[in-house]
């Protein structure tokens, strides 16, 4: 395995220098070694699996798509390490494509079933990330939208509270999907404890109030409730969704967006928060036309195709670990310099712009001659004594 990763870098180093087309010829790299690298992947002991998994992902993320074909050998086992089964799930949804979508979501979903946690969370964000990314084909992200509805009615919080922030996401890339996600947040808003859920299930209220009758009900009883809410999320995502509802539903909301807003600028327990009531406030208070304040606050949250999440984006970074490809830098997802003393580093030199081998260089001037006779004259009438 070694030697495998060694020739890769080796012919990726290469790459760069020989021919036009470098992403190309990395593709046509990676495609010749995947054979040896699966086998390796399913044949070793977890800690040498674990190190070729990283390297696998480093690959699927500067050539998606190689190792689709591949999708079954990164199932979950059941007697494997919990760090394995942690990485093998982040890589199914990796190799998420038209035609493997429907049995990786199946699996995926499996593994939601979990008794670790942990497991159940990772597994309901890589079903996420498939209906983000929108790379299952049509329809995809429908299914796992409905997937992830039944999930609010689990009785495992940790699930309700995780399907709950990847339906927040899913929404913002397919708002034709909020008909199907709506119906069942009032409900879900009962029985959610974890903060991050809770908030989730307020703000999908406040994007999708214009068709949930209750919603403003819901609202409600968590404003008259105001005190007993100890999470700032929790809050803030209160006052946003209130602020929201407000300019859909006028009549009903304009009263207890009015309590709201007293409390909440009184609320010092977040400066976050203290600082968005004021700004609603005064925005609600001084301003002449009610559809300035509303296009303030409701601003567009639609993600375009093609487009990630912002913490997603992490190309640069990406390319800077391929350049340290077979260290440890692939396992820690960290550059050299973020672990190792500058004294022990390792310096990369690139070849420069003058090197003899490079494809344009002009021809090396030759050696000078030696004149072996003159020298060998010159020798023996030198005086050694």
């Amino acid at each position: 395995s070694g030697a495998v990763l060694a020739t890769i870098k080796a012919f990726m180093s290469l790459a760069e220098h020989i021919g036009d087309n470098a992403t190309e010829m990395k593709q046509q790299v990676v495609i010749r070694v995947k054979a040896p690298l699966i086998t390796h992947v399913s044949s070793g002991s977890p800690e040498l699996v674990y190190c070729l998994l990283k390297h696998v992902d480093a690959l699927v993320n500067m050539v998606p798509g190689v190792f689709d074909d591949e999708y079954r050998q990164f199932y979950v086992r059941y007697h494997e390490p919990t760090h394995i089964k942690y990485l093998k799930v982040d890589l199914l949804s990796k190799l998420a494509n038209p035609d493997t979508a429907p049995d990786i979501v199946a699996e995926l979903t499996d593994c939601v079933a979990s008794t670790d946690v942990t497991m159940s969370r990772l597994s309901v964000r890589a079903l996420s990330r498939i209906a983000c990314r929108n790379t299952g084909g049509e329809g995809c992200a429908e299914s796992i939208a409905r997937r992830l509805v039944e999930m609010l009615d689990l009785s495992l919080g940790h699930v309700c509270s995780e399907a709950a922030t990847a339906l927040k996401d899913v929404i913002r890339k397919h708002p034709t999907l909020k008909s199907l996600i709506a119906p069942p947040l009032p409900r879900a808003l009962k029985y959610t404890t974890e903060p991050s859920g809770k908030a989730s299930i307020i703000w999908l209220l406040g994007e999708c109030g214009d068709i949930i009758s209750e919603a403003p009900y819901s609202l409600e009883k968590l404003i008259d409730g105001y005190e007993d809410i100890k999470e700032p999320m929790v809050k803030i995502a209160l006052l946003s969704s209130t602020v929201k509802l407000f300019f859909k539903r006028p009549p009903e909301v304009q009263k207890m967006l009015g309590r709201l807003l007293s409390q909440a600028t009184q609320d010092v327990s977040s400066q976050d928060l203290h600082d968005r009531a004021l700004l609603y406030y005064r925005l609600l208070k001084t301003s002449a036309d009610p559809k300035v304040v509303e296009g303030i606050v409701n601003t567009e949250t639609l993600i375009q195709d093609g487009v990630f999440f912002a913490e997603e984006q992490d190309d640069e970074q990406r390319a800077l670990l391929m350049e340290e490809f077979n260290t440890l830098s692939i396992l820690y997802d960290k550059t050299a310099e973020s672990f190792v003393a500058e004294e022990y580093q390792v310096k990369y030199m690139k070849m420069p712009a003058e090197h003899p081998l490079a494809p344009n260089a002009p021809p090396m001037a030759p050696p000078p001659t030696v004149d072996v006779a003159g020298t060998a004259d010159h020798l023996g009438t030198m005086d050694l004594h």
